[in-house]
């Protein structure tokens, strides 16, 4: 009987289900589970083109207000703001696995997973960055007066008062795959407001309205392509704006409008923007006549310090030009904002008041925002 049974484990084991055939095909089956966690994680955390975009322009705006960052350039801020690609390291080599016949079933291989400090680094970028609202043109607080250049009581600021912009944007389908054309769809909302505190009841003189939808290329351009694109303008898109009010104060106009931006150089660039008006408020029906079709603003930057934009409009008679030139300048390190000071002169510094000639000269607080 002895011999009978040997032969007859000899032939078990010997056959292509055996035993130990088995228990190695189970144990590479357990070694290939183990090693597929660090390869899903790392293409978790991965940052789209679009994420990355949004997060290092976020970054540049919190970066550049920093007074230690006053003799840094722009170019430098953007090298320490991009993410650098996650470290990999080399984890200690998996086992070998050897059937009882002597048959190398996994070899001894070292496995290649990303370091965990700079995924959890990566993570916690994307997560500070990565915010609902973006800001959206300028956000300010500013103290100063208003005069007309006909003597005239101003609409606001006599004696003294506050005007104040809040502006934010947010992308209607950041993760779309399939109608690709949808993904730089964004809302926008900005709103301008006078604030007469030299008054006994402090009221508020005027609001001004600007939603708006439109289509932003900058994102989609700034990724490096193999094909060649045409690119005639940056933004696109359909603006509202007017004051809220009815009967004879009521001011509003709708607009198509597209923008461009041109850089000479990093501390040198030009913005226009063109519109063609839609509709026009009962009350408003000349506004063209002072402020124009068309916006041009000039950007200078000196050294990522001092910031100086200075817009204009030209209505479509040649005397009513009107411009505004903002200088914004860094603050002390413990004030969480820069220094403002603006200068208007012309037509259309508000709705009300826009076949009104005024000068403006007001100072404050800038200040960039994410929600």
């Amino acid at each position: 009987m002895t011999p009978s049974l040997t032969v007859t484990q000899q032939q078990a084991n010997s056959t292509p289900y055996g035993p130990a055939r088995l228990r190695g095909a189970l144990a590479a089956c357990l070694c290939a589970l183990a090693l597929l966690p660090p390869a899903v994680l790392a293409q978790s955390t991965a940052l789209t083109p679009q994420l990355l975009a949004q997060s290092l322009e976020n970054c540049l705006r919190s970066e550049v207000i920093k007074p230690e960052n006053a003799a840094r350039t722009v170019a430098e801020l953007r090298v320490s703001c991009t993410p650098q690609p996650p470290a990999v390291v080399a984890t200690p080599p998996a086992p070998r696995v050897v059937s009882e016949d002597g048959e190398v079933l996994i070899e001894d291989s070292p496995s290649i997973t990303p370091n965990a400090d700079m995924m959890r680094t990566q993570m916690a970028y994307r997560d500070s960055n990565d915010y609902f609202f973006q800001p959206y043109k300028k956000n300010y607080i500013t103290f100063g007066s208003l005069k007309n250049e006909d003597g005239s009581v101003p609409f606001s600021g006599e004696t003294l008062d506050i005007k104040f912009e809040l502006g934010m944007q947010f992308t209607l389908f950041p993760e779309i795959d399939t109608f690709t054309a949808l993904s730089p769809l964004k809302v926008g909302y900005s709103q301008r407001s006078w604030w007469d505190i030299a008054e006994s009841s402090a009221p508020f003189k005027e609001h001004n309205y600007n939603p708006e939808i439109f289509w932003d290329f900058t994102e989609a351009l700034a990724r490096p392509s193999k094909r060649t694109r045409l690119h005639l303008f940056d933004v696109a898109g359909y603006e509202h704006q007017s004051n809220g009010l009815d009967g004879l104060g009521s001011r509003s106009w709708d607009r198509f409008y597209v923008q461009r931006e041109f850089r000479l150089s990093e501390m040198l660039g030009w913005s226009v923007k063109a519109w063609r008006v839609v509709n026009l408020g009962d009350y408003n029906l000349d506004i063209e006549d002072y402020l124009g079709n068309v916006e041009l603003t000039t950007h200078f930057e000196f050294n990522n310090w001092v910031g100086v934009d200075v817009r204009m409009l030209k209505g479509h008679e040649t005397k009513k030009i009107s411009y505004q030139a903002d200088v914004i300048l860094p603050m002390s390190r413990w004030v969480n904002s820069r220094f403002i000071l603006s200068y208007y002169e012309g037509f259309g510094e508000a709705l009300v008041n826009y076949n009104k000639k005024s000068r403006s000269v007001r100072a404050g607080f800038y200040f960039p925002l994410g929600f």
